[in-house]
């Protein structure tokens, strides 16, 4: 994808989702309103993404749009900072998207991006300046390493454990001590399937 602009990395991949999602490509329109571009700047970048061979296009039938070269990553959201420490204030939307490997990439699920805030996770090789990549779900099994939040202001990232009738949020770091909550403070942002180190 070296050949690609910024844009048309992002355009090739929400047409490469919306495939598998809908087993349909999005139509002009849809195009032009993900990215908030006019219908015609839309078929601009499909016509440089044409000559460039990653997709191919029929003139006589709406939709008929194909992939032709695939590309191994997907653009997901970054929906903003969390902790893997102590609770920090819940997670705010950011305008940012991160590439990660389309293996990270379950179908039928939506995925977001976190940035990493502390050390508690570094048992499970998660550091400060991470991006975790987040399975959308409001449900995960005992031992899974969760994004949640905690009376709906507070976010982290913990495995998740119980003992009793409480939730026990545990962290990977045997200096950071875990996160005791009753169950109905808790609500499960979605189950993590990926890390993301950018190394500068």
């Amino acid at each position: 994808m070296k050949d690609l602009t910024e844009k048309q990395k992002r355009i090739l991949s929400f047409i490469e989702e919306y495939l598998e999602r809908h087993g349909y490509p999005p139509s002009m329109r849809d195009i032009a309103r993900r990215f908030r571009i006019t219908p015609r700047g839309a078929q601009m970048h499909l016509i440089a993404l044409e000559k460039k061979g990653y997709i191919s296009r029929s003139s006589r039938r709406a939709r008929a749009l194909s992939i032709t070269r695939r590309t191994e990553a997907v653009l997901v959201p970054v929906a903003g900072t969390i902790a893997a420490g102590e609770a920090i204030d819940m997670v705010e939307e950011m305008d940012e998207e991160i590439e990660v490997p389309k293996s990270m990439i379950s179908m039928g699920y939506e995925h977001f991006a976190l940035r990493v805030k502390g050390n508690s996770m570094i048992g499970d090789h998660i550091i400060d300046g991470d991006y975790v990549v987040i399975r959308k779900q409001a449900y995960a099994d005992p031992g899974d390493i969760i994004a949640v939040s905690i009376d709906g202001e507070q976010a982290t990232l913990k495995r998740l454990s119980y003992e009793s009738e409480r939730v026990v949020l545990k962290p990977s770091n045997p200096e950071v001590d875990p996160i005791v909550v009753d169950p109905e403070r808790l609500s499960i942002l979605g189950k993590l399937v990926g890390v993301i180190r950018i190394v500068k």
